[in-house]
Parts: structure tokens; C-alpha cells; sequence
């Protein structure tokens, strides 16, 4: 599989906290990736449907008024199906989303992280292969979750 981890990969971060926002952007940035940013599941999903290239990894803050980061997942995950998530959140998975972590592709980082973590996480969710890529390659179990802060 040809590693996403590098400036080819487009990035769509999502918070409602504007300075975590920009300060998430800025990091990404800074490692080579190409990045899109929005305040809300709305604004999101319209540069989601619009982004050429398309969006490869989406970082959304799990809790966010009017649209969650797991609604906005579902969307977004609609317009292109090979989309990685990264769910960050300042508190604890609940069901919905522990469920949600066993697709395809989908991580979670704990508020408050550091620019590291961030990186670290980013690449990691990238670079997970799909179910079925895998075990086509028989590279042993399937790597589906990510979790690091705290």
C-alpha cells in the first residue's frame, strides 16, 4: 500500500474551539500535509463534497454543537468511502463512538494532546489498511483503533 503520510494527503480538521482549530492546521501544515479547516459539520461536509483532491483523513472533535464529529464522519465517509477519521474529544468515548472505532480507519486522541500526539495519530490512522488489503496480504490482524493521551 503507498504510505498517504506525506504532502499528497489533504486533511480536513474540524473543531469548534477555533484556536485548537488553527493551532491543529498549523502543525499539519508545518509536516507537509495539505489542510482544510472548519468550525462546524456544516461548513466541513460543503468543503468535504467540494475538496479536489478529496479530503484522505478527516480530525473532527467528537462533541460539537448542531452536527457531532461522528455524524459528520458518516456524512463525509458517504462522498468517499476510503476516508480515514480521527475523532479527538476531552472526554471519554462513549458506546456510539467505541462502535464507530471498530471501522475501518478510525482512531481517537484525547484532549489535551501534544503537537507529537497529534502527528503521531494523524500518521498512524493513515496509514491503516482495510480489511480486506490486509488479509489479502496475510500481514496478520487487522489494525483498526488507535488511542493515545491520557
Amino acid at each position: 500500500m503507498k504510505s498517504r503520510q506525506n504532502s499528497a494527503a489533504t486533511v480536513l480538521v474540524v473543531d469548534d474551539q477555533e484556536i485548537l482549530t488553527l493551532l491543529m492546521c498549523k502543525t499539519l501544515e508545518n509536516d507537509g500535509f495539505r489542510v482544510l479547516w472548519a468550525n462546524n459539520g456544516a461548513d466541513a461536509l460543503t468543503l468535504c463534497r467540494g475538496a479536489e483532491p478529496p479530503v484522505d483523513l478527516l480530525v473532527t472533535d467528537y462533541r460539537m454543537p448542531g452536527m457531532t464529529g461522528l455524524e459528520l464522519s458518516r456524512e463525509c465517509r458517504r462522498l468517499n468511502n476510503d476516508l480515514s477519521v480521527l475523532y479527538i474529544s476531552g472526554s471519554s468515548p462513549g458506546d456510539d463512538l467505541r462502535a464507530a472505532l471498530d471501522e475501518e480507519r478510525r482512531g481517537f486522541l484525547a484532549k489535551p494532546f501534544r503537537q507529537s500526539d497529534l502527528l503521531r495519530s494523524v500518521k498512524a490512522v493513515l496509514d491503516m489498511e482495510p480489511v480486506g488489503a490486509r488479509s489479502r496480504k496475510n500481514h496478520g490482524p487487522r489494525l483498526d483503533r488507535l488511542s493515545v493521551g491520557r
